[in-house]
């Protein structure tokens, strides 16, 4: 993965067989971002998973068993238990030209990827919400 910061802007290119999600968590932790917001990424995934959440804390996976172009991925970034914690959804092109979007969860590279990601001043964490079992956005 290659990386460029300038000021709040954080960009990411990730290469053939790199874990998304894995390497957006290393660059940040390396960046000392804790708190931003993941405006936009693009590229292709090889057999990603999705999620749909189902209530309860249960989250449905979705897998995506093909090659995608990654059309559009965004979200935020909080802390959980002092770590960076990566909230995106995506949305994947599939060759037959059918679309699939839900929560990313999980997703290597397939050529190239590109992430681009803004950190902000606010703090931001995430808590358990026992109404709906998700660990809920708190602003401090």
């Amino acid at each position: 993965m290659e990386r460029l910061r300038k000021a709040d802007l954080l960009v990411l290119r990730f290469t053939d067989g790199e874990d998304l999600l894995e390497g957006m968590k290393k660059a940040l932790k390396e960046e000392a971002i804790d708190s931003g917001v993941v405006l936009g990424g693009v590229g292709m995934l090889k057999n990603p998973q999705l999620a749909f959440y189902k209530g309860d804390g249960v989250y449905e996976p979705l897998p995506v068993d093909e090659e995608v172009e990654l059309c559009a991925l965004n979200g935020n970034i909080a802390i959980v238990d002092g770590e960076p914690f990566i909230h995106v959804h995506a949305t994947l092109g599939k060759a037959d030209g059918k679309a699939v979007a839900g929560h990313f969860a999980a997703g290597r590279v397939h050529l190239t990827a590109e992430v681009a990601i803004s950190a902000i001043g606010i703090k931001m964490t995430r808590v358990l919400d026992s109404k709906t079992g998700l660990k809920s956005l708190r602003f401090e």
